[in-house]
């Protein structure tokens, strides 16, 4: 089953055509990697599987529901089986670290407290911060608030995580601590569509590769498909580059 199916979507921002046409489908429990140059619409395209960004034109379907804005509750419960991980941590500074992850289930969901709290702590743990529970945005390192920001959106219970460059903004000596968590949500079996910059990550990780530019899907296939055996010429020049 297509847990995510987008039909012909386009975005234009004024004048500047985003992305045209886009028919994407992400089956339950794959690991889809987004590859390809800043502005060639990998961003946009995940803020619109959200709705952060609402498209000109084409559908997106979330688990056969469609994603329409025109009813705004039924869009909510839609958009909140998906959980999304920005460049930027966007933690609430003055908050723990357990205030930051069990917010959005009590606020958003309205879910009992003291339940929120037992999840939220075992998330924290298994993103390797057990001993920072109480410690603020301020004291941890960019690795470790990203690490946090990963355990907040878990702890809406979501279908699906989208991964907008999770490590850009780190140093590259954390960027591994990161991918590490990611891998073992990838290996339990979480559905995932990754935007990254890191390619051995979605060389190790990706069931499905798919490299964009100007806006177009230029060549998909498996990791070994687009690393190993490029056929497009763009393809090809975009790696000869990065690798």
């Amino acid at each position: 089953m297509n847990i995510i199916e987008t039909k012909g979507l386009t975005k234009v921002f004024g004048n500047l055509k985003v992305f045209e046409n886009l028919d994407v489908s992400v089956k339950k429990g794959e690991v889809l990697v987004i590859i390809g140059p800043s502005g060639s619409g990998k961003s946009t395209f995940l803020r619109c599987l959200n709705h952060l960004e609402v498209p000109d034109k084409g559908s997106v379907m979330i688990e056969e529901e469609n994603l329409d804005s025109k009813n705004k509750k039924h869009l909510r419960k839609v958009v909140e089986k998906m959980g999304m991980v920005f460049q930027n941590f966007n933690l609430f500074p003055h908050m723990t670290v357990l205030q930051n992850v069990m917010e959005a289930p009590i606020t958003v969901k309205k879910e009992d407290k003291e339940i929120v709290a037992k999840r939220a702590k075992k998330l924290i743990n298994k993103v390797g911060l057990s001993e920072k529970f109480l410690e603020y945005p301020s004291k941890l390192s960019g690795g470790q608030k990203q690490r946090v920001a990963i355990a907040r959106a878990l702890c809406m219970k979501p279908d699906i995580m989208l991964f907008d460059e999770p490590t850009s903004a780190l140093d590259p000596e954390l960027v591994g601590e990161v991918l590490s968590v990611m891998k073992d949500l990838a290996k339990e079996g979480m559905t995932m569509v990754v935007v990254t910059h890191e390619m051995g990550f979605a060389r190790e990780v990706a069931d499905r590769v798919i490299f964009m530019d100007g806006g177009k899907i230029v060549e998909q296939g498996t990791p070994e498909d687009i690393f190993k055996n490029p056929k497009e010429e763009r393809t090809k020049a975009f790696l000869e580059k990065i690798l």
